[in-house]
């Protein structure tokens, strides 16, 4: 799955570099990815993310040592003596043996280790979606935030091509005397703010992207850029859906909540663990070793070889109270992650509720903002007209081109907060993320 999302990003890069290299005269030319696209991408990619899933494979290797304890230990050796005595000269012996050992009871500590480390796998896993969808809110931001820049620049062009054309014909005007000096100058003024808006705006955007670029870990490659949003977009189009259902789809989508149950489930495992300490371990030992003196004098060589199986129990009488100490903060610990579970669920079950009143909040403003820089859009057109005839003056044409934009400015805010709070609740409830 990895492989095949990191050659289709690839494949998608390096179609755009070729693109531009085919262009010298679009050097500046970035490959446009879709929403859907930098969300796979960060999950192969992003570094938060391939650490959880270090922590995965490392929770992994925990569980084959536990199944592993189950299993005896079997140790072997082998030694060559030499020595030197003045009566017999110089002398030697060999040793070998073989033993084992198996843990038949171990007070059930085998066992909770085996299931802890079971549940630690499974949460482990889970805690890499859960990673997945915080990159993945804060690439919803990141990518949305380009796109609402990328809409005003837009705008901030038709204003600035108005405000060329108004800065020109009152040059005329001004020459002939249909407009006082102020007012020609109010126009120079005007076109030189929308110059410098529209650049400050680009250079948001170039910051926009770099921010996206970092939480892809795309920071050595060629420049993205996001795909434009449909104009198909309308504030009455869009609808909520009932806060139940959205909490019902949440319950079953996060992974926190299995998260915040399985930190108590560990935990009742240490609390086992720590009571096994109290109970008696049994172990199963076998032995087979032999070895050979060489002859000094005829006759004195010797072999001999030995086996041995034992059945051992320990039982634990007094160790200065360390098994009670160890159970009582086991218990202790468990009371705790009980209570934190609970104050995050309480914490969960707030913010999806905070996030569904947002989003609602969210989407009034953008249907209000949405029907207002219309009719400032529709004024303002009309005061540049009249502005043309005469008709009104420059101050007057000004005041309502500030209007719409103040409108158009609140307009894009509410509507890519709503955006972004839509596609978190798509995070959230596990729905498919595109625009």
């Amino acid at each position: 799955m990895d492989k095949t999302v990191k050659l289709t990003f690839c494949i998608v890069l390096t179609g755009g570099l070729m693109l531009a290299a085919l262009s010298p005269a679009r050097a500046q030319d970035t490959v446009r990815v879709s929403l859907d696209s930098c969300l796979r991408y960060a999950n192969s990619h992003n570094l938060q993310v391939q650490t959880a899933r270090l922590a995965t494979e490392s929770s992994q290797a925990t569980l084959t040592g536990a199944k592993l304890r189950f299993l005896p230990s079997v140790n072997a050796s082998a030694s060559q003596g030499y020595g030197w005595d003045s009566r017999t000269g110089s002398t030697s012996n060999t040793q070998y043996g073989i033993n084992g050992s198996l843990t038949l009871f171990s007070g059930l500590s085998n066992l909770r280790t085996l299931q802890q480390s079971r549940v630690s796998a499974e949460q482990s896993e889970l805690k890499v979606q859960q990673t997945e969808n915080s990159i993945g809110v804060q690439i919803v931001q990141s990518y949305l935030t380009i796109l609402m820049n990328q809409e005003r620049l837009t705008y901030q062009q038709e204003v600035l091509e108005t405000s060329h054309q108004q800065q020109m014909e009152g040059e005329v005007k001004y020459q002939v005397g249909r407009i006082l000096e102020s007012d020609y100058m109010l126009l120079q003024a005007n076109y030189t703010s929308a110059q410098s808006e529209i650049e400050n705006t680009r250079l948001t955007i170039s910051d926009n992207i770099n921010s996206l670029n970092v939480l892809l870990c795309n920071t050595d490659g060629p420049t993205i850029a996001t795909a434009e949003l449909e104009d198909t977009l309308h504030a009455a189009d869009r609808t909520i859906p009932p806060y139940d259902s959205i909490t019902a789809w949440a319950h079953n989508a996060l992974p926190d909540w299995q998260i915040n149950d399985m930190d108590v489930t560990i935990a009742e495992y240490n609390v086992e663990l720590a009571r096994s300490a109290f109970l008696p371990t049994v172990s199963l030992n076998a032995g087979y070793g032999g070895g050979w003196v060489p002859a000094v004098t005829a006759g004195s060589a010797s072999f001999g070889d030995n086996s041995s199986l034992s059945l051992g129990v320990s039982v634990p009488i007094l160790n200065r109270g360390s098994s009670r100490t160890q159970l009582k903060q086991s218990k202790i610990a468990l009371r705790q992650a009980e209570m934190q579970r609970n104050q995050r669920q309480i914490d969960i079950d707030a913010e999806i509720y905070n996030l569904y009143l947002g989003t609602q909040q969210a989407l009034n403003r953008y249907r209000a903002s949405e029907a207002l820089v219309e009719a400032y859009r529709a004024s303002y057109e009309v005061y540049v007209i009249k502005f043309s005839e005469g008709a009104v003056t420059t101050v007057e044409m000004l005041q309502q081109q500030n209007q719409y934009l103040s409108a158009l400015n609140d307009y894009l805010q509410n509507k890519y907060s709503y955006l972004l709070a839509e596609k978190q609740m798509d995070i959230y409830t596990g729905k498919e993320i595109k625009l």
